[in-house]
């Protein structure tokens, strides 16, 4: 029950930032394979960096969690970090499970 609330609350958060210009959908992602808990996920423009944290999302569930990142690979290619463009696809492995549909979120402030 703690755990859905905080993914609650964090999602709220979330979308106020989102709201004034603080926080901004960077992708989706588009295939999940939970064994190796990593995914293909359609990208905007940004940078991507391994360590750095993006925010998984769920609208539907309202589900919100932080996420690191722990792997890129751009066309099986491992790199440390990449500058993406809109509509590109790109491997992610994170440090927790995330789904297909899952939005990725980036805080600016």
């Amino acid at each position: 029950m703690c755990q859905a609330l905080a993914e609650l609350v964090t999602y709220k958060v979330i979308e106020r930032k989102k709201s004034i210009g603080q926080a901004k959908e960077v992708g989706r992602i588009t295939e999940w394979y939970k064994k190796h808990e990593a995914g293909v996920a359609k990208v905007e423009e940004t940078i991507l960096s391994i360590g750095s944290s993006l925010f998984l999302v769920n609208e539907g569930s309202s589900c919100c969690y932080l996420a690191s990142i722990e792997s890129i690979k751009i066309n099986d290619i491992s790199v440390n970090e990449v500058q993406t463009s809109r509509g590109m696809e790109v491997g992610l492995k994170f440090d927790v499970d995330a789904k297909k549909g899952f939005r990725l979120y980036q805080l600016h402030i």
